[in-house]
């Protein structure tokens, strides 16, 4: 037996609780549940408020990018916070395999916590064969019922942001959510999981209790570095603000971002060689994650929710745009999100940038220009996150670019 196997069969004889990072709370807990009942004990991070941000700032190089201060942040106040037996707790990092934040700033976490918690092991989640050592094992199961969880968090995502601007009493979505996520939870350890066309019924009836009006309120999307489009934490409860603003949110789906990976990976081999193995595995899984969505899609059909946008519309929009060989960071995928937004009815646009990332600067801010040019109805506000920048002032920026919503219907 490798020292690795043994590594984490202890892990999992000892219980050892895994800390993950808050980022889409929906398929977080979903993820959660799902390495729990494979013996992987997990919990999502708590920790919130400045003193993420302090804390990560305190250990990680200001100039690093935004989303590993505060992952390491919130890691460090999660452990210091007395909550737990640090002799059998680890933290787990995700990594995509790319040249960015998700592949590389885990050595950032390490240091953090070497000289605080060594006793305190950081894991690794990735399928790219990094961190061979410390990098958690799972078997084609776990990998099956890990993508029904990103299915049904995206859903769940989906039909949340579509009821929530027009509950009847404050808190009702929320309440259907959780209601929706323990139904979700309990096929997820019994029986049931995989019936997905009935699962999803499920959802859209407990949802249909909030009652979408014909004339909706203006939808917002929101695209941009996939920490921060996401995380509450990072971009000060974007989705909270728009909402409290009379916006419906629109959220781009998981699953797109997996996409992406896995056509990135076939177009490594169309161009430059790379992945004459891998590449064969990955068109495969993206035909198969392809069908899974537009049958999610097609589940929305004649119900008052619309669903996410086509992985292949928004794949073939790219050529509008930019080149699909621009694959760093989210690369191609965030223009070509913008323009499948806006000629889908979704105008205005939040593209959020963290510091430090500079290639979403270039895919987002910095093809604004071009994408008006494109789509001259567009707008976007493209809203820098770091640890100084203030929420009033993001706020402000955002809100000017809602005074253009109400120009534009005449409010």
């Amino acid at each position: 037996m490798s020292e690795r196997s043994r590594f984490f069969k202890e892990l999992r004889k000892k219980q050892t609780l895994i800390l993950i990072p808050d980022m889409l709370p929906s398929h977080i807990r979903l993820l959660a549940d799902m390495f729990t009942k494979h013996g992987y004990r997990m919990k999502m991070c708590e920790t919130k408020g400045r003193i993420v941000k302090d804390t990560g700032l305190k250990y990680v190089h200001n100039d690093a990018c935004y989303p590993a201060i505060l992952v390491t942040g919130q890691f460090i106040s999660e452990l210091q916070s007395g909550k737990y037996d640090l002799t059998n707790t680890a933290v787990l990092m995700t990594q995509t395999g790319g040249g960015c934040r998700a592949s590389n700033y885990i050595s950032l976490i390490r240091k953090a916590m070497k000289d605080q918690f060594p006793q305190v092991p950081v894991l690794s989640l990735n399928v790219s064969g990094l961190e061979k050592e410390r990098s958690l094992p799972f078997t084609p199961k776990m990998l099956l019922e890990g993508m029904y969880c990103v299915l049904y968090g995206d859903m769940l995502m989906n039909l949340y942001n579509q009821t929530r601007p027009y509950e009847t009493e404050k808190g009702q979505a929320d309440k259907i959510r959780d209601d929706v996520f323990n139904y979700i939870k309990e096929r997820l350890n019994g029986h049931g999981f995989y019936q997905v066309k009935k699962n999803y019924r499920y959802m859209i009836r407990a949802f249909d209790e909030i009652k979408i009006p014909e004339k909706r309120k203006p939808k917002v999307g929101i695209v941009g570095e996939i920490y921060v489009k996401y995380s509450a934490l990072a971009n000060n409860d974007l989705n909270e603000f728009l909402v409290s603003e009379g916006c419906e949110v629109h959220n781009p789906s998981l699953m797109e971002f997996l996409l992406y990976c896995l056509v990135n990976s076939e177009n490594d081999y169309k161009r430059y060689g790379r992945n004459r193995v891998s590449h064969v595995f990955a068109k495969l899984g993206y035909k198969i994650l392809l069908s899974m969505t537009r049958k999610q899609a097609k589940m929305l059909e004649g119900t008052q929710y619309v669903p996410f946008d086509d992985f292949e519309t928004i794949r073939k929009n790219t050529s509008k745009i930019i080149d699909q060989g621009v694959k760093m960071g989210e690369g191609w995928l965030i223009p070509s999100e913008m323009v499948t937004m806006a000629e889908g009815g979704v105008r205005d646009i939040v593209c959020c940038q963290p510091f430090g990332c500079l290639p979403n600067h270039i895919v987002g801010k910095g093809m604004i220009r071009p994408l008006k040019k494109l789509c001259p109805d567009m707008n976007v506000a493209a809203i820098d996150y770091d640890p100084s920048a203030t929420k009033v002032n993001q706020e402000n920026r955002i809100k000017l670019m809602l005074s253009n919503i109400q120009e534009r219907e005449g409010k």
